[in-house]
């Protein structure tokens, strides 16, 4: 057993999101020698419009971890992760492999976050196609969203990416909408941040004369944010602009989203394992 390669393995574990907790269960998987092996993990999440009251609703995840042995060596690879989420108002399930060299090693948190239909903002590293002979690489700002309205070939929802040069700016746009809480610059930029990080975030704003509660989650496929009223439904462009005509420039047609807005509160882990083929 290479201890350096399992020490990788578990500090790899540890920075998506899964903690100390598996470090002994791996290093019994990796002790065995088996080709290839999957730790599993389930993880509670409270969703974000329950989170003053999480006796409404709790979502689940299950994580699959799979690693593979080289051919050469005694060397392990953490190839993917799948995930199966069961949402609290759901009876079907929702499933996503992530790769972890192809998606960029998505944390358990945004996995459960893309998953629950919400976008996220992630720095990558691509091919700089301005320095070519240097083969070089350049830090790039891209919004990722799961298609959950459609399957591949492989069943899979497709994982959309939104480079800088698709022009949705999240500053923006979120100073184009009449929240009462941003004359607090500081809570304006947190918010922004929490919301590029996937977060459903609660705001309030003024609608028919009254000051409303909202939950607020960013939209980069469409341009724009994604307003919801305290029952989770999808407030129109009527609705959150009825003075404004200049806002037609804003896609805020009402569209089919699943109530599936959360964000972030782990509240109970169990594992196991499994021995597994499959490809790298």
């Amino acid at each position: 057993m290479d201890q350096n390669n399992l020490a990788y393995l578990q500090k790899s574990l540890d920075y998506l999101g899964f903690g100390t907790r598996l470090n002994s269960v791996l290093e019994d998987a990796v002790y065995k020698g088996s080709r290839s092996f999957s730790i599993g993990i389930n993880q509670r999440y409270i969703p974000a419009e329950f989170r003053s009251d999480p006796s409404k609703g709790v979502d689940t995840m299950h994580f699959e971890i799979r690693f593979s042995r080289s051919a050469t060596s005694e060397v392990y690879f953490l190839n993917a992760v799948e995930a199966k989420l069961q949402r609290y108002n759901s009876t079907e399930p929702v499933n996503k492999r992530f790769d972890i060299v192809q998606d960029h090693r998505m944390t358990a948190l945004q996995c459960y976050k893309l998953m629950c239909g919400l976008s996220l903002q992630k720095d990558i590293f691509v091919k700089d196609l301005d320095n070519l002979e240097k083969d070089s690489r350049k830090r790039v700002t891209v919004w990722f969203k799961l298609d959950l309205g459609v399957t591949d070939k492989s069943g899979e929802h497709p994982l959309k990416w939104f480079f800088p040069e698709y022009g949705f700016n999240l500053q923006q746009t979120v100073e184009k909408y009449p929240f009462m809480d941003f004359q607090d610059e500081e809570k304006k930029m947190a918010s922004i941040k929490a919301l590029s990080y996937g977060n459903l975030i609660s705001l309030s704003m003024e609608l028919d004369g009254k000051k409303i509660p909202v939950y607020v989650s960013a939209n980069p496929e469409l341009k724009r944010l994604d307003v919801f009223n305290t029952e989770m439904v999808l407030l129109t462009k009527q609705q959150l602009f009825p003075d404004f005509s200049e806002m037609k420039k804003i896609n805020l047609q009402p569209l089919a989203i699943p109530s599936t807005q959360t964000p972030d509160v782990i509240t109970e882990v169990n594992e196991r394992t499994n021995s597994a083929n499959f490809k790298r």
